[in-house]
């Protein structure tokens, strides 16, 4: 199962916001697929990044359930970037804006990011 999550600007709910849950089996094996693929590539500038997305993976091993969590983002240029990252999903931020964007992506990590195809787990 993958939990799609989004941050958005335009709501006062706590950021991000849950917006999908992925079940499907066919689209699942390719997403896994698709986030280990992708091309090691520098992020962009921070205020180029237009939409953050956060896919929380859910794998059954026996009685336990491992989380592993990807930022999605998709810059000004529609170019779409991704990371593994470790930890746990907050949604500790009521509003999110410039600065809590920037705040968010130091703590991922500006080193490390993939360039990605969109993903299929976001147009269905």
């Amino acid at each position: 199962m993958v939990n799609i999550y989004l941050y958005r600007n335009d709501t006062h709910r706590v950021q991000p916001e849950l917006i999908n849950v992925q079940s499907d089996p066919d689209l699942l094996r390719n997403a896994a697929q698709w986030a280990q693929n992708g091309k090691p590539e520098q992020l962009p500038n921070i205020q180029e990044i237009k939409q953050m997305h956060v896919f929380q993976f859910q794998f059954r091993n026996g009685d336990t359930v491992q989380d592993v969590y990807y930022m999605y983002v998709a810059d000004t240029s529609n170019e779409q970037y991704m990371k593994e990252f470790e930890g746990s999903l907050k949604k500790d931020t009521d509003k999110f804006d410039a600065s809590e964007k920037e705040r968010i992506l130091n703590l991922i990590g500006l080193e490390g990011w993939k360039r990605v195809p969109e993903s299929d787990l976001l147009n269905s």
